[in-house]
């Protein structure tokens, strides 16, 4: 009709706005063809542009900026899971007045030399003496006291539960003093201190290596009581063991 109207004098509308995904003429700017369609429907308008309802795609809008798709989640391995497993793994321990559950390793409850005060143990672990829970214990390394909870906890492994110098925290250990099954030992024995007294007599033997015989006495009443007139002398000593 263009021509046609240009030569009868007659002219084509003017068409404001057209859809942003087919180009049709629209009302209103912006619209989709599925709008348009709804919009003609609401309104009953004649001679609709669409028999159908249309599946409008708008197209992107280069203005914004665009979206990166979510990161897809990898399921958990073998090796993660495994270690979630030995992760809470329980380590149940008793006091006299409370009862108290925690897993390995919390803030309750330390099992590795991470901390302050739990440096490496020194290389020479083939010269300590076995351990003695029932003594007074102390760490190889800082030499701290530590004060025995209990020994007989319910975790297969961790059987010692107890706290280091000042802490509040309960760390755990192997029966033989260890952090972990395999590892170092952290835990020795306090020394304690001993204290003889040591009788010093002249050797009869002339012809004898040692000059002197020597008789050790554990009190200082039991050496003077045990005491010949030839003693020279009484000579305390004091050691660890």
């Amino acid at each position: 009709m263009g021509i046609l109207g240009t030569l009868l004098g007659k002219r084509e509308p003017v068409v404001a706005y057209r859809t942003v995904d087919g180009g049709h003429p629209a009302p209103f700017p912006d619209m989709t063809d599925e709008q348009l369609y709804n919009y003609e429907v609401t309104f009953n308008v004649p001679n609709r542009t669409f028999k159908e309802p249309p599946r409008s795609v708008r197209p992107p809008d280069k203005r914004q900026p665009r979206k990166e798709p979510p990161l897809k989640r990898e399921p958990l391995t073998e090796t993660v899971t495994q270690k979630t497993r030995e992760h809470m793994d329980d380590t149940v321990f008793d006091t006299a007045h409370n009862t108290a559950t925690a897993r390995r390793p919390t803030q309750s409850m330390r099992t590795e030399p991470g901390m302050p005060g739990m440096h490496a143990p020194p290389v020479e672990q083939k010269n300590l003496p076995p351990l003695d829970l029932s003594k007074p214990v102390r760490l190889v390394t800082t030499k701290q006291p530590v004060e025995i909870i209990t020994t007989r906890a319910r975790h297969p492994v961790y059987k010692v539960h107890a706290y280091i110098g000042s802490d509040d925290v309960v760390t755990v250990f192997t029966l033989d003093g260890r952090l972990s099954e395999n590892g170092p030992r952290y835990l020795e024995n306090i020394p304690q201190r001993r204290q003889l007294f040591l009788n010093i007599y002249p050797n009869p033997d002339v012809l004898a290596r040692d000059k002197y015989v020597i008789t050790q006495h554990d009190s200082l009443e039991q050496a003077n009581s045990a005491a010949r007139q030839d003693r020279l002398a009484c000579v305390p000593l004091q050691f660890d063991v």
